[in-house]
């Protein structure tokens, strides 16, 4: 089976480089393999097209953020399976395979795949196995900073839903849940668009699998460093907001309204006046969305919610 790999870049071109050549290798040969440039500064589309000419190249003028940079490169992908990469990982030599093999089994139902993230400085620890959904609305890493499991635990196991760095979509599945917005939320730009999908996913009847002989190492830099903290709790306070307008029960966001004041209050601090308003402006905005959701309903909200705070077991 063929299966798309899409990796958005901006300004990474030492990182994307390593990652390109771990996609080089992978034992798995049938991929696609798309990269997303968001108007980089730094030769990093001039060093894809040099050095890896089997890799189909989307340049784009501006940086319009990780979401639609991914709605971009699925758009331009044509395998029954998508699977997003940040560019800062290091994909094992079986990843690719290890994600073949699980879709080629995976009941129809299922849309979403999640590898082990490992981080990349510390192999012997987990970065990710998946997203578990708080109480806040916010999402955590599944097993962040404990072991890698034993070799031994090869079996897939549901969870809630994969994050973006390392994961596969099922294209049917992208299809039947697609907003106006985009398949990922273009207006959340980067942070929340992958537990978004995913829970959208999910109050649609797909479920999601954790798989263990999918392995990649995750530099994990993250865009705090390079934005500043200030950037950071702005658009992570909206996005989740956002996110949680759109999916969630009445009664899960009657609890989580202690957070999303709290949210309100680190947006002003923060960003000022102007950020505040775009907040305003994101609420508004999401709470339209939440009729596009409302037509694709076919989980009660309430049993997605427990199965998400359940890390992904069945309720």
């Amino acid at each position: 089976m063929r299966l798309s790999v899409v990796i958005v870049n901006w300004n990474s071109r030492d990182d994307l480089g390593a990652c390109l050549a771990s996609l080089a290798g992978q034992s798995h040969r049938d991929l696609e393999v798309i990269v997303v440039d968001n108007g980089s500064n730094d030769g990093s589309a001039e060093m894809v097209s040099s050095a890896f000419a089997s890799v189909r190249l989307v340049p784009l003028t501006e940086n319009v953020g990780f979401a639609e940079g991914t709605n971009r490169g699925i758009a331009a992908s044509t395998a029954p399976w998508v699977a997003t990469l940040n560019n800062d990982t290091v994909a094992d030599a079986d990843w690719a395979a290890g994600l073949v093999e699980a879709a080629e089994r995976t009941p129809p139902e299922c849309g979403m795949l999640q590898s082990l993230m490992l981080f990349r400085d510390r192999p012997g620890v987990v970065n990710s196995t998946g997203i578990e959904l708080t109480r806040g609305g916010a999402g955590r890493e599944r097993w962040e900073g404990q072991p890698r499991p034993p070799a031994a635990h090869r079996e897939p196991q549901e969870i809630f839903c994969p994050t973006a760095g390392a994961a596969a979509y099922r294209r049917k599945m992208l299809d039947a849940i697609r907003l106006a917005d985009g398949w990922f939320d273009r207006t959340h730009f980067m942070y929340f668009e992958d537990l978004d999908l995913g829970w959208r996913a999910r109050l649609a009847g797909w479920t999601a699998l954790y798989v263990p002989t999918a392995v990649v190492f995750h530099t994990s830099h993250g865009s705090v460093g390079r934005h500043g903290a200030a950037w950071f709790d702005v658009i992570a306070s909206i996005n989740r907001t956002r996110t949680v307008l759109k999916n969630a029960s009445p009664f899960f966001i009657l609890g989580a309204a202690p957070e999303l004041l709290g949210d309100i209050v680190k947006v002003t601090r923060r960003g000022g006046i102007g950020a505040l308003g775009r907040l305003a402006r994101a609420a508004r905005h999401s709470l339209r969305q939440r009729g596009e959701v409302a037509r694709m309903i076919r989980v009660r909200r309430r049993d997605v919610e427990r199965i998400g705070r359940a890390g992904g077991a069945r309720a």
